[in-house]
């Protein structure tokens, strides 16, 4: 009895440890349950997130998707063609940080063309660059501020062979003459939307030809035709990018007014003395459908020439989104026509748009007259064949064929053959 008496005595407090114990442990194991079902549901919430970034980036209508199209992802036969840059694809990238104010967004191209003159006498080869960065912000809702910086190397073959427009108009060479390559600015601007959006207001170093003399198919040296004649009018006496403003207004969607004022240099001093002048009408008929048509008569006077006036008409019609023509005039009276070099000009061509493997697939093929002032020298002709290639997202090859008939008014004829590739970044 005793010994059963002490055997209780001894297991009642050991049996008491662990019940304590097994308290203690099953607490601990509840609260480690909760916080495990705390950081599941953490877990689930964050792959939620996750999955709507991921859905956001990756989404066909999402933003970054239109910022590749702009940057040459995708044609560019359907963007808008009251643009704002010289490369025609930028209206859809404002839409797109408009929605980030204050943000800087950088883009830009690389650009090199090599080209060979056939001359039976002479045979030379010429290769040119560029190098382009855009700089966008929106400091508010329709006040935008842009820069295009642009660096340029090489000055292509009418360092030789000279003509009224240029066998290469990416080329300009903007190193100095101790062979340092200079960045140049290009363009800066702000753009401002006054009354409602009914009027749009650009003020800074303009490009006339942003705004003027456009056309859907013949437009873009980096990435339609590489001659002066199908980039734009070659009577069309325009000054190099200066201080100046332009306005414009949009009538139900079709019809557009702009004006234009600039300096006649770069100089930046006496802004307000010998203003070029610019005023241009526009029309679009079946705006948004595969036959979309283009129509835009524009007149300028330029200083210093007695205020003598020129005029010229841009033409572009679109065919079942694949087929696009396009045409351009221009003329100048004497004087103007005297100092430009040109009296008048013309041009016209025809642009296919195909996919192949999933990729844009773009000929085009340009003819073209340029009539020169001087009455005794001959009217020069020119044609150009391109077919080019977007290889992947951010790269597109295309080979070029140039031929010109009494080149710079004289008997001489040349043919040139190109290639040329193009980086968007």
């Amino acid at each position: 009895m005793k010994n059963i008496l002490l055997f209780i005595v001894l297991i009642i407090p050991v049996w008491l440890n662990a019940q304590g114990t097994d308290t203690t442990l099953t607490k601990k194991v509840h609260y480690l349950e909760i916080q495990l079902d705390s950081l599941q549901r953490t877990i689930v919430a964050m792959d939620k997130e996750m999955q709507d970034i991921k859905q956001s980036i990756f989404d066909g209508n999402s933003g970054i998707d239109r910022v590749l199209a702009v940057i040459g992802v995708k044609d560019v036969e359907s963007a808008s063609f009251e643009t704002r840059s010289r490369y025609k694809r930028i209206d859809d990238l404002l839409k797109v940080i408009e929605q980030r104010p204050g943000q800087l967004m950088f883009n830009g191209n690389i650009t090199a063309i090599n080209q060979f003159s056939l001359d039976k006498k002479v045979k030379e080869s010429y290769g040119t660059g560029s190098f382009d960065i855009f700089v966008t912000t929106f400091i508010r809702k329709g006040a935008l501020l842009f820069v295009d910086l642009e660096a340029v190397g090489g000055n292509g073959p009418d360092i030789l062979y000279p003509t009224f427009s240029g066998l290469n108009g990416d080329a300009g060479s903007t190193q100095s003459p101790d062979s340092i390559d200079r960045l140049n600015v290009l363009e800066v601007w702000g753009e401002f939307t006054l009354f409602k959006e009914i009027i749009t207001v650009t003020i800074g170093k303009i490009d006339i030809t942003n705004y003027f003399d456009i056309n859907a198919s013949a437009n873009d040296e980096t990435m339609q035709f590489i001659t002066g004649s199908f980039i734009n009018n070659s009577s069309f006496a325009v000054p190099s990018n200066s201080p100046g403003i332009r306005l414009r207004t949009t009538i139900l969607n079709r019809y557009r007014i702009q004006f234009g004022l600039s300096s006649r240099d770069n100089a930046g001093d006496k802004l307000f003395h010998d203003l070029y002048k610019i005023a241009s009408l526009g029309w679009t008929f079946a705006p948004g459908t595969g036959f979309e048509s283009n129509i835009r008569m524009y007149g300028y006077q330029v200083p210093g020439t007695d205020e003598d006036c020129g005029f010229g008409v841009s033409f572009d019609k679109v065919f079942y989104d694949k087929y696009n023509i396009f045409g351009r005039y221009g003329l100048n009276q004497d004087s103007l026509a005297n100092d430009w070099g040109v009296k008048s000009s013309w041009s016209a061509g025809f642009r296919f748009v195909q996919t192949l493997k999933k990729q844009p697939l773009a000929v085009g093929i340009a003819y073209g007259e340029n009539y020169p002032a001087e009455k005794t020298l001959q009217n020069e002709k020119l044609t150009e064949l391109y077919i080019r290639l977007q290889l992947n997202n951010w790269v597109s090859i295309s080979p070029h064929f140039q031929y010109v008939w009494n080149r710079h008014g004289t008997n001489n004829e040349l043919n040139v053959l190109g290639f040329r590739t193009n980086f968007n970044f």
